[in-house]
């Protein structure tokens, strides 16, 4: 399968999860507007769903995807089967011990994770309610990131990346059933994370045994490849989640701010991870199998080509993205959540908060395809060091712009650090003689940045003409945000093609 059908693939199976998120977070704004209930239910899932992609998406995948890939190769169905059985039962005790520890010490591990919420006010219990009930989701997490891992590793990334809607289906059902006997409709959302999790499990135990893995318990003596597996789990979870981790502690932060603030942040955060979802996560998955292979066999020419061509194509969806979302801010917020209980005044609140996240977006794709370098050449050492360069400067931009822009700062300081992030692996790069950022792929980048400020002038414009509409709000709005950014994608599509910005997808169609 060609590298851009399986990111084709995996993206599109990612769109319609992320358009099924929007569906959901369009449902919850209008339900939950920007309240208390709103802002916990925000933290308790956000709690569990970074600590899913911290250790069950990026950590896992970057540390089992390798191992079981060349174990596959090199010795055999069998002995990879067994692989994937011993990991799995080991995390079986890994995640039970987890679960354990969260649910007597969860009351303290909320206090941790929301110190700036009162713990003897009702909104602090709530949240721990809501979090009891969501956090066996961080166990399913793991499962699943297992089973998704042997089927991505044989090309069947339908099913993974198809698997994610399972969530969104449940979630959107809860809240058109209402709060029933609940005290809010974040209840019923929070009992539907949970069984999401145990389903999207169960899918794909059931598919990697179609393919021909029977992954059962194993508890023979644990193979080097596993006890491998467990100590890369650990030091590259900060190396490849660390955009999980500085969302953990930019909630850490929200918390102080008054109610409000945590959902304007999760709302916005949600259209910015839209482009991230899509393009960020699918390249990162059918990037790593191929890139790792072409290391290991020491085809230094296919594998520097991949990284070539693949940073290239993160740029030229994210470069628009970002300017669409910056320019648009305020617009693009009101036609999505601005209905119901979240109204103009949330929205003008929301949209400086969905800019600043969105600058850091180049930044975050860059630092997809680097990070993906190293763990291709079994290095988690530097995307770990990478990550607590992030997470110090993430500290120290939302210290000093909070006081002043409030949740817009923490989402500012957030994309700042991305962009540390990112320059510090490019600058560690170095290390590698064979795998390096030519001179091509640069002029071809700045290209793409030329490019994308046509596209920025092009809305400027369009956003004279398009104003009064954006005030009079509702369908009006919502169909001239739809027409600028329509035509800002023609303007794009036609600089393109002027300064030759895509002629690399041609090579990259016959990248397999």
């Amino acid at each position: 399968m060609s590298l851009i059908k399986t990111v084709a693939t995996v993206g599109g199976w990612t769109l319609v999860y992320r358009v099924s998120g929007f569906v959901r977070d369009i449902a919850q704004s209008s339900i939950l507007g920007a309240g208390i209930f709103a802002d916990v239910f925000a933290l308790a899932f956000k709690f569990a769903n970074i600590l899913r992609k911290l250790f069950a998406e990026g950590s896992f995948n970057a540390s089992f995807l390798p191992i079981f890939s060349n174990t596959l190769k090199d010795k055999g169905h069998d002995e990879a089967q067994k692989i994937a059985s011993q990991v799995l039962t080991w995390l079986v005790f890994l995640v039970s011990f987890i679960m354990i520890v969260c649910l007597i010490c969860f009351r303290n591990i909320m206090q941790a994770y929301a110190p700036g919420i009162n713990p003897s006010s009702e909104k602090f219990e709530h949240l721990i309610s809501l979090g009891r009930i969501c956090s066996p989701y961080i166990a399913a997490s793991f499962l699943a990131a297992l089973f998704a891992g042997v089927l991505n590793t044989v090309n069947r990334f339908a099913m993974p990346a198809a698997a994610q809607l399972i969530l969104n289906v449940l979630v959107i059902a809860a809240l058109f059933i209402g709060p029933l006997w609940f005290p809010s409709t974040a209840y019923t959302m929070a009992w539907a994370t949970f069984l999401g999790g145990a389903f999207q499990v169960v899918v794909l135990w059931i598919n990697a045994k179609f393919c021909g893995f029977s992954i059962g318990v194993d508890i023979s003596p644990m193979k080097e490849e596993v006890k491998q597996f467990f100590k890369k789990l650990v030091s590259g979870a900060v190396g490849a989640g660390v955009w999980q981790l500085n969302v953990i502690i930019d909630f850490v932060i929200l918390s102080f701010l008054p109610t409000g603030a945590v959902s304007y942040f999760y709302y916005t955060d949600h259209v910015n991870q839209f482009p991230l979802g899509i393009l960020g996560i699918a390249f990162s998955t059918a990037l790593l199998p191929p890139l790792t292979r072409a290391i290991h066999a020491k085809d230094h020419g296919g594998a520097q080509k991949q990284i070539s061509l693949g940073l290239q194509f993160a740029f030229i969806f994210t470069f628009p993205a970002a300017v669409v979302l910056i320019s648009l801010c305020e617009p693009v917020t009101g036609a999505i959540y601005g209905r119901g209980n979240f109204g103009p005044e949330h929205v003008a609140a929301a949209a400086p908060a969905l800019a600043a996240l969105a600058f850091g977006l180049p930044a975050y794709m860059a630092t997809k395809v680097f990070s993906t370098t190293f763990f291709a050449n079994k290095d988690t050492r530097t995307p770990l060091n990478g990550g607590l360069v992030s997470i110090v400067t993430n500290l120290l931009f939302a210290v000093l712009l909070m006081p002043c822009m409030k949740h817009t700062g923490i989402a500012l300081a957030t994309s700042l650090s991305a962009w540390c992030n990112g320059l510090y692996l490019l600058v560690s790069m170095k290390k590698f003689e064979t795998l390096r950022i030519d001179p091509k792929t640069v002029k071809e980048c700045v290209n793409q940045v030329l490019v994308a400020a046509i596209m920025l002038i092009s809305i400027v414009v369009m956003n004279v003409a398009a104003a009064p509409y954006y005030l009079n709000g509702g369908v009006d709005r919502n169909i001239a945000v739809l027409a600028v950014i329509a035509i800002s994608c023609v303007v794009f599509y036609g600089a393109g093609k002027l300064f030759k910005t895509f002629r690399f997808l041609d090579e990259l169609k016959s990248l397999r």
